[in-house]
């Protein structure tokens, strides 16, 4: 009973903060505040578990949400993928609001942690450095392994996920952690990548048999035994018209 009594309180606040229903007891600013308050209360379910531990939602101003990255490198990587990111963002918020521009902040993502630091910088007038396990380079105190490190380690995970994906196109990110405990982005970008440069070589006529199981199977998301001849023809049918094929196999152009 009170658990039913919690849903229907979520539901009024749903419908009282939603942009979409003009409504004149809640202003603009507090619908603001609220979606700030979603987006930093279910971070983790838009990024996933490893990402959010490096970067939160700062602030919404409008159509513009500010991110704070845990280094530059990331905030760089996000940068680059900030279409996919964008996309996540904008089907969690699902019409509350719509985010049309992200930006990427370096900084500590504990606040309070973040100020105690900074304190305490200046009373020492100076930073204190290590060396980086890994390489040996100079880093600042308190960091893993050195930002060089990180690419590295990020590049190494990109192509052990895009191997996988190769075997096994049919692999959802849920799966792929039960072989490597990477963030949900990463994930999506390389599958992404594999699945226009199949469907492009289907397309452009120059895939080979293999190439074009690759691609059926990437589409579809089935394995090799539950792909029957008539799908398969069906599949490289539809991938070989003359037309734009985005990364989720619907068409951007060209007739049905």
């Amino acid at each position: 009973m009170d658990n039913d009594r919690l849903t229907n309180v979520d539901d009024v606040l749903t419908k009282l903060m939603d942009p979409r229903r003009p409504n004149r007891y809640v202003s603009r600013s507090i619908q603001t505040i609220y979606l700030n308050h979603l987006l930093e209360a279910d971070w983790q379910q838009i990024c996933g578990s490893n990402l959010a531990r490096q970067c939160l939602p700062e602030k919404l101003v409008g159509q513009e949400l500010h991110i704070k990255t845990a280094n530059s490198m990331l905030a760089n990587e996000l940068y680059m993928m900030q279409s996919l990111f964008l996309q996540k963002v904008n089907t969690f918020l699902a019409g509350r609001a719509v985010v049309k521009k992200l930006y990427f902040h370096t900084g500590s993502l504990n606040r309070r942690q973040s100020r105690r630091k900074a304190a305490q910088a200046v009373a020492a007038k100076v930073f204190a450095y290590t060396t980086c396990p890994k390489c040996g380079a100079k880093m600042l105190q308190g960091e893993t392994v050195c930002s060089i490190c990180q690419r590295a380690e990020r590049d190494e995970m990109r192509a052990k996920v895009a191997e996988l994906l190769r075997i096994q196109p049919w692999l959802r990110y849920e799966d792929c952690l039960t072989y490597y405990k990477c963030d949900k982005i990463l994930f999506t970008a390389v599958k992404d990548n594999l699945k226009n440069y199949y469907f492009e070589q289907v397309r452009l006529g120059f895939a080979d048999k293999r190439q074009s199981m690759l691609a059926v199977m990437f589409l579809t998301e089935k394995q090799p035994q539950e792909i029957t001849p008539a799908l398969y023809s069906n599949v490289l049918e539809f991938l070989r018209r003359d037309q734009s094929v985005s990364a989720f196999g619907s068409r951007l152009h060209g007739k049905k």
